[in-house]
């Protein structure tokens, strides 16, 4: 289903009012909503193509993910594992 955000692809329910607002320290809630995607690359003062490119996606891909396009679960497992902070900057390669 094209409707379907990240957290559904990993197989997480989705409860808007269940989840806390983003702190963005490091420890996005998961799922995260586009938005907050879109202000962690702008928190680490990055254009959206060195940030995706680390997750092995165009800038234009990005771009829609930070609008609300649904993200394949491969690039959405390591977003989750960047945010959580499992994965630093030099584990990933853009």
């Amino acid at each position: 289903m094209a409707g379907r955000m990240m957290g559904e692809e990993l197989g997480m329910e989705q409860d808007v009012a269940a989840t806390p607002p983003s702190t963005l320290s490091g420890n996005v809630p998961w799922p995260a909503a586009p938005h907050d995607l879109r202000r962690l690359r702008i928190r680490k003062r990055e254009s959206q193509e060195k940030f995706w490119s680390r997750f092995g996606v165009t800038q234009s891909s990005g771009s829609r993910f930070e609008t609300g396009v649904v993200i394949p679960p491969p690039v959405a497992i390591l977003l989750r594992l960047y945010a959580n902070g499992t994965l630093k900057d030099e584990d990933l390669h853009g």
